[in-house]
């Protein structure tokens, strides 16, 4: 049986924290992790990046942190400062101590910015162990108070020979401390620094487990940091894959990645545990029936499916080999398990391939000219296929006027090639009946509606439609100037507000402005968080209309 996060012990605070992340099941590490911190308990364990560790010590500290102590009391050591930067993150949206801070320390920052900071206040430090020492040097940061260490990667840290600035940090730290220690793999070198510096501590390896691979196919793609959403695209176009699941790990994910499918045109629909029963069973249902050639999904929602698609992908990386086989059967014999893998969780990748027994072969990402190419080859077969098929005589009437008026063949072809491909630029000519797009700039909660064509400038169409029940309506200071898309908008407000992306309904982008409506009950802490972000490269504000 399946564990939840509410079974490891954990406070409802922090599930409602959770919650509101979108994360759905513990990981396999977090399922073992978790009980460890709470009992008090070092810990030497074996977690890549990517197997959820972060979760894993951030959730049992923040439940057992002392909010009656002043100072830092939690210090986490890591390997560079994009590992500082999420782990700081994780504690924000995580933290139920709002009077306790978190703030993050790493090298290419002011330090006199920093250790501003560092008042009574700094509760949870992060950063690297150089960085810590300087702060600890210049008497801005003390660490006589610590009660929690963690250091990420110390495998790593050890191989860059910071192992002195390590224990000199320890030795100004209290003895009774509890630590908890996280490699890609424990080497001896590993045992022999746990056993000086942890007291009896408990081991957590990644030990072989007995599992069944379905008979499947299991690729993987690299993706340099950030290019995930363009690249799940040409994966998509390059290996021309009509149908299939994709799988992400939070809620607000799956969300996004579906809401970005559909405005680029790939029938889509996400699945998740914070839907209804009704509602999950209506998108498979739609998907099952050829309306739906995609469905997102989080691994929670995929245990219920009995489904089989000829491809699956793992838009994150799997983070355990149970969770990477229960994704893959799903795919049907002979079918295509991907992975879009970033270069810090390649390690995740090899512990997969370990237990695999195999290799992952990797797919090079196509070039935007093969796309082309094979998209042009594949509109041509689609061509051929109606000339067979179809009956042309009144769409041949009207060629045959144009070409009496004097219009080239060929142009008439290639104009009539761009009207295909441009619906929503077009007249009806004929009555039939024309499938549903999808405009970006029409998303609402309950799915994707088909937009009206864009107003002229002084047209007041939007401003005067009534707004939904239990929505407000505010305007950003930007819009088609800028290039901004909908999910642009929807990220910045679910990342930096820490609110739900379903809690953003109609968004309607204008050349210089745009009109979003959000629940209500987010509205505040949206103004309070983000009265101002960054979008496109440009600073943009946002108000109540």
């Amino acid at each position: 049986m399946t564990q939840t996060f509410m079974d490891l012990g954990l406070t409802p605070e922090l599930i409602a924290g959770l919650e509101a992340m979108g994360l759905e099941k513990p990981t396999a590490l977090q399922t073992e992790i978790i009980p460890h911190i709470l009992a008090g308990r070092d810990i030497l364990a074996e977690a890549p990046s990517g197997s959820g560790r972060t979760t894993a010590y951030a959730l049992p500290i923040l439940q057992t942190l002392d909010v009656e102590t002043s100072g830092a009391q939690v210090l986490v050591l890591v390997g560079g400062s994009d590992n500082a930067i999420r782990a700081g993150a994780l504690f924000q949206k995580l933290n139920p101590h709002k009077e306790l801070r978190v703030v993050s320390l790493y090298a290419g920052r002011s330090l006199a910015r920093e250790a501003e900071q560092l008042d009574e206040t700094a509760a949870i430090i992060i950063g690297t162990p150089p960085r810590i020492r300087e702060h600890v040097n210049r008497e801005a940061l003390s660490l006589e108070h610590i009660q929690y260490v963690v250091i990420e990667d110390i495998d790593y840290l050890l191989s860059r020979r910071q192992q002195a600035v390590i224990e000199e940090l320890f030795d100004m730290m209290p003895a009774g401390r509890q630590t908890t220690l996280f490699a890609a793999k424990v080497e001896e070198t590993l045992q022999d620094f746990a056993d000086e510096h942890l007291f009896e501590p408990v081991m957590v390896q990644r030990e072989p487990v007995a599992i069944t691979v379905p008979l499947i196919n299991h690729r993987y793609q690299a993706i340099p940091s950030g290019d995930k959403e363009d690249a799940l695209i040409r994966l998509l176009d390059g290996e021309n894959i009509s149908r299939a699941l994709i799988f992400a790990s939070l809620r607000p994910r799956v969300e996004n990645i579906a809401f970005d499918l559909n405005t680029r045109g790939y029938n889509s629909a996400a699945i998740h545990m914070g839907m209804g029963p009704d509602e999950r069973e209506a998108a498979v249902r739609r998907w099952q029936e050829g309306v739906l050639s995609f469905l997102v999904l989080t691994d929670a929602a995929g245990e219920e499916l009995m489904l089989e698609s000829p491809y699956v992908i793992s838009y994150d990386v799997a983070p355990d080999i149970q969770t990477y086989v229960a994704r893959s059967r799903l795919v049907e014999e002979n079918g295509v398990h991907f992975s879009l893998v970033l270069g810090r969780h390649r390690a995740l990748l090899n512990e997969i391939e370990t237990h695999l027994g195999q290799r992952i072969r990797a797919v090079l990402s196509p070039t935007r000219a093969s796309i082309v190419a094979q998209k042009a080859e594949s509109y041509k077969k689609r061509i051929k296929a109606i000339v067979h098929r179809e009956h042309l005589e009144p769409y041949m009437l009207l060629l045959n006027d144009l070409a009496r008026e004097g219009i080239d063949w060929s142009e008439i072809a290639a104009a009539a090639v761009i009207l295909s491909q441009k619906p929503q630029e077009t007249e009806r000519v004929f009555e039939r009946q024309r499938p549903q797009q999808y405009d970006q700039r029409r998303y609402t909660p309950g799915g994707y509606r088909p937009s009206s064509p864009r107003p002229q400038p002084r047209e007041r169409i939007y401003e005067d439609r009534e707004v939904e029940e239990g929505y407000v309506r505010l305007v950003m200071d930007a819009g088609y100037d800028i290039g901004v898309r909908p999910k642009d908008i929807v990220g910045a407000i679910a990342n930096e507000a820490n609110v739900p992306g379903r809690a953003v309904g109609n968004i309607d982008i204008r050349d210089r402005f745009t009109y979003i409506e959000v629940q209500e009950e987010y509205v505040d802490r949206i103004l309070q968080r983000v009265p101002s972000t960054r979008l496109r490269g440009r600073t943009v504000t946002f108000r109540k209309v």
